[in-house]
C-alpha cells in the first residue's frame, strides 16, 4: 500500500479546484485540538507544544495501488 496525502478540497459552482488545503491531525481530532487551545491561551507551555504539534502533522490515507 502507498501512503497518500489528505486534502480538503474547495470547489467552485463549476467543480474547478479553487484550493487544496492539507488535512492536519488538528482538524481530525478538533476536540483535543480545541481542549489543547484552551490551555495553551491560558500559559501552558507543554499544551502549545502539543497543539502545534498536531496543527503540523500531515494525515494520510493508504491506497491499494
Amino acid at each position: 500500500m502507498k501512503p497518500k496525502l489528505v486534502y480538503i478540497i474547495i470547489e467552485d459552482e463549476n467543480s474547478n479546484i479553487i484550493e487544496r488545503i492539507p488535512y492536519a491531525a488538528a482538524a481530525d481530532d478538533w476536540i483535543r485540538a480545541g481542549r489543547l487551545r484552551k490551555k495553551a491561551e491560558a500559559g501552558d507551555k507543554e499544551a502549545a507544544k502539543k497543539l502545534k504539534e498536531m496543527e503540523n502533522t500531515q494525515m494520510y490515507y493508504y491506497d491499494d495501488e
